[in-house]
This record gives C-alpha cells, sequence and structure tokens, in this order.
C-alpha cells in the first residue's frame, strides 16, 4: 500500500528527518501546543527529530502512524494514529498550523487517513478527544464519526496544568 497519501487539496506523507526544524517551529506556537496533552510549549530539534524517529520506527511495528500535511506544497500540519500495542485501539490526533485552521482540512486529512487504514487495521475501533475549551477539535471528532464517551482531565504539558478534557471513540 502507497504510504503517500493525495487528494485535491493537499498531500498526507510520512515524517521526515527534512520536517524536523518545521516541526520544531509548528509545534511551538501557543495555538498549538496548547491544545495538545504531549507537547511542550517549546519545542527544541532534539524533541522534533526524536518524534519523526519514533514516527519511522512506529510505522513498522504499526503501532504509530503519522502523517504531514502538505497543502500546495507548504507544510500545514500532522495527523496521526498511535497505540501501545498492535492488539489495542488506535488514537487518532492532528495538530493544524493556525494560518489552515477553518477550511476543512483537519477534517478532511484525518478522514483520509482513518479510510487508508481501515483498509488493512484491526480492530477498526478508535479513539481520540479534545480538551473542552477547544471546541473546533470536537467538531472535526464529530465530523468523523466519533461519539463522547466520558469526560476527565488530562495534563497539558505546554500549559503546565489539568485541563478538562473529553474522550470520544468511533466504532467501524
Amino acid at each position: 500500500m502507497p504510504k503517500t497519501l493525495t487528494s485535491d487539496r493537499f498531500t498526507l506523507r510520512p515524517l521526515a528527518k527534512v520536517d524536523t526544524s518545521w516541526l520544531a517551529r509548528f509545534w511551538s506556537l501557543p495555538e498549538v501546543n496548547r491544545n495538545t496533552a504531549t507537547i511542550p510549549a517549546n519545542v527544541n530539534e532534539d524533541f522534533a527529530d526524536n518524534r519523526v524517529v519514533n514516527a519511522m520506527e512506529g510505522e513498522e511495528a504499526q503501532t504509530n502512524i503519522v502523517r504531514l500535511i502538505e497543502c500546495e506544497n507548504e507544510r500545514a500540519g500532522v495527523v496521526s494514529l498511535g497505540r501501545s500495542s498492535p492488539r489495542d485501539a488506535y488514537s487518532l490526533g492532528y495538530s493544524l498550523h493556525p494560518e489552515f485552521w477553518g477550511k476543512g482540512i483537519a477534517t478532511e486529512a484525518c478522514q483520509m487517513l482513518l479510510n487508508w487504514t481501515d483498509q488493512f487495521v484491526y480492530p477498526k475501533y478508535y479513539v481520540s478527544g479534545h480538551f473542552t475549551d477547544n471546541p473546533a477539535s470536537g467538531t472535526v471528532l464529530r465530523k468523523l464519526g466519533f461519539l463522547p464517551c466520558w469526560r476527565g482531565p488530562v495534563h497539558s504539558i505546554a500549559r503546565d496544568e489539568t485541563v478538562d478534557h473529553l474522550y470520544m471513540s468511533r466504532l467501524i
């Protein structure tokens, strides 16, 4: 199966070492990292490089599928599916550069990745969620067929605080 996915609007391709500097700058944007649990406020290139290496290794182990979103040859964000073992459900994650917000790109990129992985992933059960003060992310997940499951606190590394989080799931 191809590892690069394309649509009329964008390309989803595996992360590469050449993306490290851009990822460090992108994930350092407060508008981006404050909506994640695991990205720190100030990302250095070592952190970004480690994420690229983990993505490459995780792809081989079928535990981590990460794609860079490119729109018109410009990096726009990242979409990922991660799990601890091949028997676990994948957790969907995504982040988009603020310049690309409000254009339906996150929804379309996530749907493209889910459609692709549905061809070979088992079980076809996905989890995700969002901080409740980020309702736009909840809108994306609902459009993808995710349903709320429960609420609970999650620690945000970038915010250095616990944030109310809505857990969601999708079963095919």
